[in-house]
């Protein structure tokens, strides 16, 4: 298998985790509660931004041009299609994610946002591609899993699942996926056991990321004097 089919069995015990999640099955059978999907997708719109960023510095690092226009084209994907995904549901609710006021990250996007940055400031090039990987497969997985059981036309969440099981979102996935491949063909051992353990992490960030939406995780209040 290639280093990113190994990589995805290694996380196949998140992955259970994340289909399991009680927000995740309730996204699939469109009894989440619309605040909670709205708390959500707040929460995603500020995680893209700070993943199109880190998506940006990785790609000014790829040694080759066709990682640096895959990459580049990826952040403005990041901040283009899902944006405009997001806005389409908080507008009628009449929240908008960029307002001054709006909701501030969550503990958990701030530390998924934050590690994503590091790495791609940091870390060996190969490895920062292997963490934002996850990003990619997890919903690409989820969104063609959850589409597998059928949606009705009323399904509340209908465009989104449709968004992630697209063929084109799996065809990017596959690309991206395809050039992290490449570059693990290319390095030392202790570099591909190092995007591995890159990519263990992220995916368990994005268990982490639908279990903060689902709590409704937030910073403790100023405690009352």
């Amino acid at each position: 298998m290639s280093w990113s089919e190994d990589a995805w069995s290694d996380v196949s015990g998140w992955y259970r985790a994340v289909l399991a999640h009680p927000f995740v099955v309730a996204l699939g059978d469109g009894t989440l509660e619309r605040d909670v999907f709205a708390r959500y997708l707040l929460d995603d719109a500020h995680y893209l931004l700070g993943y199109a960023r880190a998506l940006a510095a990785v790609a000014a690092r790829a040694p080759d041009a066709a990682g640096i226009a895959l990459l580049a084209r990826s952040a403005a994907g990041a901040v283009e299609a899902e944006r405009a995904l997001h806005r389409g549901f908080l507008e009628p609710l009449g929240l908008d994610p960029d307002a001054h006021g709006a909701a501030e990250p969550s503990p958990t996007c701030d530390a998924y946002v934050g590690w994503l940055q590091a790495q791609a400031a940091s870390a060996p090039v190969e490895v920062a591609v292997a963490s934002l990987l996850p990003c990619f497969r997890v919903y690409a997985e989820v969104g063609a899993a959850i589409a597998a059981l059928g949606t009705s036309d009323d399904h509340p969440y209908r465009e989104w699942i449709e968004a992630y099981a697209d063929e084109e979102f799996d065809a990017a996935v596959r690309e991206v996926s395809a050039y992290a491949d490449g570059l693990s063909s290319a390095t030392t051992r202790p570099v591909r056991d190092a995007m591995t353990d890159a990519y263990v992490r992220a995916t368990r960030f994005e268990l982490m990321f639908w279990d903060a939406s689902w709590r409704g995780e937030a910073w403790p209040a100023v405690p009352a004097s």
